[in-house]
């Protein structure tokens, strides 16, 4: 089914680029270069106001420090490799380990799709030598933002449960369950 999807959003995308449509570039974070946009899926006004408080609440969540200053994305924190940056001393926009708030979030948004893992204990998890890349190429060529997934592709609207009033309330209670019931999308 997510496939499926993928597939048809590629051929949607495909066409609006040969086509000539873009949009301006928004910058996003630290690693977010200009680049033109190709945009089929509809932004209306109400997903535009929520998208930038969605997008912080998942920062200030996902990508907090633990409890011993690291902030760490959901592969590093899972090895014993040395951190890119000292305990509290990652610049802004990046995590102790190297990677930024962007790569974080893309990580766990493939996870909750099915492309890897992202809680620990579980097995596959996204390797950046793959993340970075397939991150760097949507970015590019399809103007992907943190969020993208989540959006009805006829629509443009949030996916039931995806806008920012769930993160905001995940953020206020301090808990994190990105874990969606496999069992129940299966069926």
């Amino acid at each position: 089914m997510v496939n499926e999807h993928s597939r048809l959003r590629i051929q949607d995308l495909e066409r609006e680029l040969a086509s000539g449509s873009t949009i301006p570039s928004v910058t996003q974070g630290p690693s977010m270069s200009s680049h033109s946009h190709t945009q089929t899926t509809p932004t209306p006004p109400s997903v535009q106001a929520s998208w930038r408080a969605r997008t912080d609440a998942r920062v200030r969540l996902l990508c907090s420090l633990n409890r011993a200053g690291n902030a760490l994305c959901a592969w590093h924190d899972s090895r014993r490799e040395r951190r890119a940056y000292p305990p509290r001393m990652a610049p802004p926009g990046y995590l102790n380990c190297g990677c930024t708030f962007e790569e974080a979030l893309f990580e766990e948004s493939l996870s909750r799709h099915g492309v890897g893992s992202y809680h620990p204990g579980e097995s596959v998890r996204m390797d950046p030598a793959l993340r970075n890349p397939l991150f760097r190429l949507l970015q590019t060529r399809y103007g992907y933002q943190d969020g993208d997934f989540e959006r009805d592709p006829r629509t443009g609207e949030w996916v039931e449960g995806e806008g920012n009033v769930l993160w905001e309330r995940k953020l206020a209670q301090g808990t994190v369950n990105v874990r969606k019931n496999r069992t129940d999308e299966r069926r």
